[in-house]
């Protein structure tokens, strides 16, 4: 079923994105085919390891399907960005999943499988295209039952239709907005009631979530290789590679991010109060959030450093464990709130 308001809550369905097969790259010269089926390789490896991990917990594990090149080739008929990192587009409000900034220029959602599946189903699917809730970027929200926190830096270039999507959305939620200038996933992750992991990015959340505790993570922890900060992605052994430079920054730019920003040690999955997945491992974080009950299961993935993306990137939960709550009752009625926290 579709069923999910928070992200720490017993998981039991989840989206895990995968890259292209190797076969994709044959029309491209070996320079550029070459990296990109080692970074399939690695991703399929990583990914399978956390998938059978997952699924011996008892956790439900949909992938993306590959039928044909043709339906992911965009623009100039060149391949778009491979569905790595389904929370980019994707958003779970209780039992709506709602599929956001689907490129026109592709023939089908590229979930488009499982999302047929649900719908024959019966369960709630929608593809606002046109609407304002088509403007809301999810890795910019953060869902606590009755609360839904939404940044408004990342929304900067369409806050009128957010805004519209909101006022919608407070009809059953209290909207808040609060700042993390940035995509929050990778600023911070609720681990349980009263608990947050932080980047440096952001130390004061005083109003938004008032005497929960708080780690955070040193702002002199680098996710990258020292002295390397050049580039904003990397692949081991390409640092020389001029043809396949060219490729990701002439036909691949929205494939890569910053990736020398990004605290992957922050952007989890949860799979309960509990539980914790994490790309990277920082001993202190694992434990301070130990001596409060929580176990951290770190998994590599090797091309995060070219994606861009941390296990809560690269997953969605569509079936968590819950009811729509309220763990702010204080606040009181719903509505559109601002809470700003000073950083």
């Amino acid at each position: 079923m579709i069923n999910s308001n928070f992200g720490f809550t017993p998981l039991k369905e989840v989206w895990l994105g995968d890259t292209y097969p190797e076969s994709f790259y044959d029309h491209l010269p070996n320079q550029v085919a070459d990296p990109l089926c080692q970074i399939t390789q690695w991703c399929q490896e990583d990914t399978g390891k956390l998938q059978s991990f997952l699924e011996d917990r008892g956790i439900k594990v949909r992938r993306p399907q590959f039928d044909s090149i043709e339906d992911h080739l965009g623009k100039n008929d060149q391949l778009v960005k491979p569905p790595i990192t389904p929370r980019d587009h994707y958003l779970v409000l209780d039992k709506t999943l709602y599929s956001l900034h689907h490129n026109e220029e592709l023939k089908q959602d590229r979930w488009h499988h499982v999302m047929n599946e649900y719908k024959q189903l019966g369960y709630d699917v929608q593809r606002p295209s046109g609407m304002p809730i088509n403007c809301l970027y999810p890795p910019s929200i953060v869902r606590i039952g009755r609360d839904l926190f939404v940044d408004p830096s990342t929304h900067e270039g369409m806050w009128g239709f957010v805004c519209e999507a909101m006022v919608q959305l407070s009809k059953k939620y209290r909207v808040n907005i609060t700042n993390t200038d940035g995509h929050s996933d990778g600023v911070f992750t609720p681990c349980a009631p009263g608990v947050i992991a932080s980047s440096h990015w952001k130390a004061d959340y005083s109003v938004s979530f008032p005497d929960w505790e708080v780690f955070q993570i040193p702002k002199n922890l680098n996710n990258y290789t020292s002295g390397y900060q050049v580039k904003n992605w990397s692949v081991p052994g390409q640092d020389n590679n001029e043809q396949f430079e060219k490729w990701i920054y002439n036909d691949a730019s929205d494939w890569i991010g910053e990736f020398s920003e990004t605290v992957f040690e922050v952007n989890m999955l949860v799979i309960d109060e509990k539980n914790v997945l994490c790309m990277k491992d920082y001993p202190p974080l694992t434990e301070w959030l130990h001596k409060r009950g929580i176990t951290v299961h770190t998994f590599d993935f090797r091309p995060r450093s070219f994606f861009d993306g941390g296990w809560h990137c690269l997953t969605l939960d569509i079936h968590r464990e819950d009811t729509l709550t309220d763990l702010f009752p204080e606040r009181g009625d719903n509505g559109v709130y601002y809470r700003e926290d000073m950083g």
